[in-house]
């Protein structure tokens, strides 16, 4: 109802927040003057998500009534279900090295880059899986309608969404230019408001001496 679709509107704002403060707080560790590399980075935060979820959330999760079981989420029954389903577990590790993958290139995109291309290329995840969903769906005729998204009215929304988060990258980027706003060079002006990531990274800069490790 209404209700749930506010409260799944809020709760994704929510999580929209904390992900750009560990964005923007990636960023900083990696930029300050004792830098943290990116691969200690990656694994720290694995490792602190590994242990919040399996101490905290997990039991909780076990401790709630739902469906699976009497729980919201029931462990033994997940246990047993991956014991015996070769396709479950084989799933579950693909799932985690795809994870490991994209948490990978999204921190060595903070160092190269910035947090804000971190968020920029993020949103084009979305903009993927939906041109995979209208593939799945009118691609095959065999399982049309079973798989996927069809084009709906509320398509058109999302393709208005998507133009808009062309453009303000393009705008952000500076490959379009607005009318009345004066371009600046954050980084030859030595702004304050240049991250120090765009300074050394050759693909910005174009400066091929600026190779950072990845130790």
């Amino acid at each position: 109802d209404a209700t749930d679709a506010a409260i799944g509107v809020l709760m994704t704002l929510a999580g929209t927040f904390v992900q750009s403060v560990q964005y923007t707080y990636e960023e900083k560790v990696m930029s300050g003057d004792i830098a943290a590399p990116p691969w200690l980075l990656i694994g720290m935060e694995g490792l602190c998500g590994t242990l919040i979820c399996t101490v905290i959330l997990y039991p909780l999760a076990y401790l709630c009534p739902g469906p699976d079981h009497g729980s919201f989420e029931n462990p033994y029954n997940t246990l047993v279900l991956l014991q015996n389903s070769p396709t479950a577990v084989a799933l579950s590790v693909t799932f985690c090295s795809l994870v490991f993958v994209l948490n990978s290139f999204s921190v060595l995109v903070t160092y190269m880059m910035s947090s804000v291309w971190h968020a920029i290329l993020d949103n084009f995840r979305p903009i993927s899986i939906w041109i995979v969903e209208l593939m799945l769906y009118y691609s095959f005729k065999s399982t049309r309608g079973q798989f996927g998204e069809a084009w709906t009215m509320g398509s058109w929304l999302q393709l208005a969404g998507m133009f808009v988060l062309l453009v303000g990258t393009a705008i952000y980027n500076g490959t379009i230019q607005v009318p009345g706003l004066a371009k600046h060079d954050l980084i030859t002006s030595s702004s304050y408001m240049s991250s120090p990531a765009l300074s050394r990274s050759p693909l910005i800069t174009a400066n091929p001496s600026a190779q950072p490790t990845f130790g």
